[in-house]
């Protein structure tokens, strides 16, 4: 077995037990791994303000399950759940708020991330995260220079990319060019105002929705409408 596919099954082993936990849940995590990060100098002080806006916006956006109204009076909720493992690309222009911003928004989601960083103080990043309480293997490093290989693979997710728009097109054409469903890919390219990382709704672009049936005709629902559709 490959580095790469070794460490993405690793990834994808986790996604449930990761996704199981509440949006509240990951983002009193993450919200601990800003505070960690925030002790160590004034460099990270904009990654921590990024960590705590992207919690913020997922529990305003996602947090909630929503009841839907079922004809037959079955009980329906609508919810949100990660998409499952993406590849994290920071490249040599990215700095730190970007890739930190990036890598809680796809955690806070409920999704793992492996990371694959050019630059970025990626050890001290993931150590603190799992000081922080981050079960193993939610967040993995892997080299940069294998960043493409893994890109390929039809079992990851998605792109989260900080870097040039020319890094931008070459992994999304990677990322195209794969056997299996579609890619999801977000990337941010402006270091300076990061306008997408400061997008109020980012966090969606990391979930997918899905829904919860639970049929109670047998204790009061109208059974009468189960008729309709029936063929008789």
């Amino acid at each position: 077995m490959t580095t790469t596919n070794k460490v993405l099954k690793q990834s994808l082993a986790m996604q449930d037990a990761w996704q199981q936990q509440t949006v509240a849940q990951r983002s009193e995590l993450l919200l601990a791994w800003a505070q960690l990060l925030g002790q160590r100098d004034q460099s990270y002080h904009e990654c921590t303000a990024m960590i705590r806006f992207q919690c913020q916006q997922a529990l305003a956006l996602i947090a909630n399950e929503h009841e839907l109204q079922g004809p037959t009076g079955e009980s329906n909720q609508l919810y949100t759940a990660g998409r499952g493992c993406f590849l994290l690309v920071a490249d040599e222009t990215a700095n730190n708020e970007a890739l930190v911003g990036l890598m809680a928004a796809v955690l806070v989601a409920g999704n793992t991330v492996i990371c694959c960083a050019a630059n970025s103080p990626i050890d001290e990043v993931l150590s603190d995260l799992l000081r922080a309480g981050c079960p193993d293997r939610v967040a993995q490093p892997l080299a940069y220079s294998l960043g493409p290989e893994i890109a390929q693979n039809s079992l990851f997710a998605g792109i989260a990319l900080a870097g040039t728009k020319q890094n931008c097109i070459h992994y999304n054409q990677l990322a195209a060019e794969r056997d299996g469903q579609l890619a999801q890919f977000v990337y941010e390219t402006d270091m300076r105002n990061l306008s997408q990382l400061s997008e109020p709704t980012l966090c969606l672009r990391f979930i997918t929705e899905r829904t919860r049936t639970i049929n109670i005709t047998a204790v009061g629902g109208n059974a009468s409408l189960l008729e309709l559709g029936s063929g008789e």
